[in-house]
């Protein structure tokens, strides 16, 4: 019970520190939430297609692993 107690005050404390620093940016209170919600919303295509590029490598990589094992 305290570990689920403290996983979500660290979490909300994160959050609340990621809106107060999109607040002092300039941005309102629904794009700030909005960006902790759904951080693809936020990112730019490019690094979209870095983030999910090396996704996709490591699996590979995983996958080569698995198979070299058996």
């Amino acid at each position: 019970m305290k570990l689920v107690v403290i996983s979500l005050l660290i979490s909300m404390l994160l959050a609340g520190i990621a809106i107060s620093m999109n607040r002092l940016l300039g941005m309102n209170l629904y794009r700030s939430v909005m960006g902790i919600l759904n951080p693809f919303k936020v990112m730019e295509p490019i690094e979209i297609g870095i983030l999910f590029g090396l996704w996709a490598i490591e699996m590979f990589v995983l996958f080569i692993q698995r198979k070299s094992e058996q």
